[in-house]
């Protein structure tokens, strides 16, 4: 059995790129078909898309994954969350959830194992340097917290130290795509130049 169900949250627009950050081409597959694939491990990895889902799931190959459609996109990352918290609520998993965003492709087994050794129920987040950021991982227990609050799941977990427990690292926070020079930093990291 898994020690965590995956949320990939793929619905938000990239319009500072110019394209689906989704299907930026990373040696000739689209970006979100190499994190479904890196995440797989995560049972179930439930990816939410939202803006222009028809072309993403027409350009990717996202099984094993199960796609699920965030409607109110536009509602932000928080719709989101709530989407991809709300199947697998619907599915009957009790396993923790791993939050991450489609435009952090860095993010790896290395960054989610420390999390799962130091999960000890409520959120567990990592501090990169100084600095917080994603994945996030949500307790069962925390689900209904964040799909009441419908905001950015980090926001959330910062607003309530007392759910928290923080795995510290040296490294830098893991760029996210926002920009196309970003992409330059990220294909690297898939073996791509």
């Amino acid at each position: 059995m898994a020690e965590a169900a995956g949320v990939l949250l793929a619905a938000g627009p990239s319009e500072a790129l110019g394209e689906p950050v989704q299907l930026v081409d990373v040696a000739g597959r689209p970006l979100l078909e190499r994190l479904v694939e890196r995440l797989a491990w995560l049972e179930p990895l439930v990816v939410v898309l939202g803006w222009r889902a028809e072309e993403i799931l027409d350009a990717a190959d996202l099984s094993p994954a199960v796609v699920v459609i965030n409607y109110d996109w536009e509602g932000g990352i928080g719709s989101s969350m709530r989407t991809g918290l709300d199947y697998l609520s619907r599915e009957r998993i009790h396993r923790p959830a791993l939050i991450t965003l489609a435009n952090l492709p860095a993010i790896g087994e290395e960054h989610i194992r420390p999390l799962l050794s130091a999960h000890a129920g409520g959120v567990t987040l990592p501090i990169y340097r100084y600095d917080p950021g994603y994945p996030l991982l949500l307790d069962r227990s925390q689900w209904d917290r964040f799909m009441s609050r419908g905001l950015d799941p980090l926001d959330i977990a910062l607003a309530h130290p007392e759910w928290v427990t923080e795995v510290r690292g040296d490294e830098h926070a893991p760029r996210r795509i926002r920009v196309p020079t970003d992409i330059q930093e990220a294909l690297p990291r898939f073996g791509a130049a």
